[in-house]
């Protein structure tokens, strides 16, 4: 089997285990301790049809001020194909990440687009009214906890890194991770995963990508998008 045969089974075999990670919101509200109902003033409800609409080739969120252009060539993920992604990755952080069991699943995904399976754009919003809210470090934390366990319990090459950075208004945390062949240690995929608390929200967005060119144009659109 050559190189590039090789990396492309090792890419099936990784895709329903790894890219379901940048499409799933990976919450730590998992103590969901629920505030009475009654003292609580205002409740954002989140439904398929109140979050935005896509007009002019882009995306128009309503929950908050940010809106992202869908890159020429890109097709909207559909939402029966997004929800298979995040069971089977709910499962796969259940079974091997030792806060799995906690991770919840009650947010909503805002727009999601691809350009193949391979290289793809999400983004969730989720609301932290009602919940027992950890601060954004201690959720910064265990986001990257969970990541590095899940992939050292597959048993994958990865290296992991974080970091801090300013969009628009909004404090930001990114993690960067790199997946690489088990044999000839080639880079074969990339994920970025983002992080914000707005309006008493958790906003998270991931990107996938195998090829580096469609890895900038959606890092940078994604970018610009809070400029």
């Amino acid at each position: 089997m050559g190189i590039r045969s090789s990396t492309q089974y090792i890419m099936k075999k990784l895709y329903f285990n790894l890219l379901l990670l940048t499409l799933i919101p990976v919450h730590s509200f998992c103590q969901q301790k629920q505030v009475n109902s009654s003292s609580i003033k205002e409740e954002i409800i989140i439904g398929d049809h109140e979050d935005g609409k896509i007009e002019d080739g882009k995306y128009k969120c309503n929950l908050f001020d940010w809106q992202i252009e869908i890159p020429e060539g890109f097709t909207i993920t559909s939402k029966e194909r997004t929800k298979e992604l995040e069971d089977k990755g709910y499962e796969a952080m259940k079974e091997h990440a030792t806060e799995g069991k906690n991770v919840t699943r009650s947010s909503t995904t805002l727009i999601s687009f691809e350009k193949d399976k391979y290289n793809i754009f999400s983004a969730n919003y989720e609301s932290l009214i009602g919940k027992k809210k950890m601060t954004f470090d201690e959720y910064k934390a265990f986001m990257f906890q969970l990541l590095e366990e899940t992939y050292s319990g597959k048993g994958l090459k990865y290296d992991i890194a974080k970091s801090d950075l300013k969009l628009g208004k909004y404090d930001f945390n990114k993690i960067l991770v790199h997946l690489y062949h088990p044999k000839t240690d080639a880079l074969i995929l990339t994920q970025e995963f983002y992080s914000s608390y707005i309006n008493n929200h958790l906003y998270t967005a991931g990107i996938n990508y195998q090829s580096e060119d469609l890895g900038y144009i959606m890092s940078y659109n994604f970018i610009k998008s809070f400029k």
